[in-house]
């Protein structure tokens, strides 16, 4: 249940939903937005186990609380226990974002315009007619695939443990306006990545920083690639740091986490978010 600490209850909790969140650079980045525009606000990671995410959204229902971000791995289940979904969370069937009005809780995905702006930060140009191969089939993967359809990319394969998972992804992505997405199985992954402009990362794959770990061969990528690993830690992650030494454009989830931040806070606060204060936040996390 909700941990109701009297003392503080003048100030509105916002969650951070996830398994595990003890990495999360959200907590300080959000807190330092809402010390910016003087908000009785409060944002606080909560790692959730799977089998006690219904209980959690229940507490998303209280006064106390504006809402939530939901992060890995409860994107997709989050879902269904809301009262409604916009019409983009819908579409995904994927919800990073949850708003709290007077008891009824509205899914969001602020998620596929964070990858598009994050991916920009690298390609002006984004993702239009690079052929692309995302790792992950979950709901961090969907939004990804609608942001590379939004922003006109040519093919697109999936890579997944689960072949099924990669298979309705693409199903997905035939409705969303794609005639070009291609399921690919684990064990042909290499045969695939070296031929892709933009290689994604969409999995938990490597949070641990171990190398062992990682959700692709790095010796596959080359120069003139470009890769977006869409987790982080506070140092750079194992892929990207490797890819990087292999001369390959590599950003890491901090803009991407920046970018669908502000997003999400507008929606808790009705404010323009300060970016330069989040990204500050975030920077000095990072150092």
């Amino acid at each position: 249940m909700l941990d109701q600490h009297p003392a503080e209850h003048h100030a509105l909790r916002v969650w951070l939903y996830g398994h595990p969140v003890d990495h999360s650079l959200s907590p300080g980045m959000h807190n330092a937005a809402f010390a910016e525009h003087q908000l009785p606000f409060e944002y606080v990671a909560r790692d959730v186990p799977v089998e006690l995410l219904a209980e959690a959204v229940g507490d998303l229902r209280s006064s106390l609380v504006r809402g939530a971000n939901i992060t890995l791995p409860h994107k997709q289940a989050v879902a269904p226990l809301l009262d409604e979904l916009t019409a983009e969370a819908e579409k995904i069937g994927a919800v990073n974002t949850v708003v709290n009005e007077k008891g009824h809780l509205i899914g969001h995905n602020t998620d596929v315009a964070g990858f598009r702006q994050a991916l920009r930060s690298v390609v002006p140009s984004g993702a239009k007619g690079l052929s692309c191969l995302v790792v992950g089939a979950g709901g961090a993967a969907r939004a990804v695939v609608a942001a590379l359809l939004e922003d006109d990319s040519g093919r697109i394969r999936i890579v997944n443990r689960t072949m099924e998972h990669a298979r309705l992804l693409c199903d997905s992505a035939s409705r969303w306006g794609s005639a070009h997405c291609t399921p690919v199985p684990f064990s042909e992954a290499e045969e695939w990545v070296g031929q892709a402009d933009l290689v994604v990362n969409a999995t938990s794959l490597g949070l641990s920083g171990s190398v062992k770990d990682l959700p692709l061969r790095v010796d596959t990528l080359h120069g003139g690639q470009v890769l977006v690993d869409i987790v982080y830690r506070s140092s750079l992650t194992p892929l990207v740091e490797l890819a990087r030494t292999k001369g390959i454009v590599a950003i890491d989830g901090k803009e991407m986490l920046l970018q669908q931040a502000a997003l999400s806070y507008e929606m808790w606060t009705g404010r323009r978010a300060p970016l330069d204060v989040m990204r500050e936040k975030i920077d000095n996390r990072a150092r």
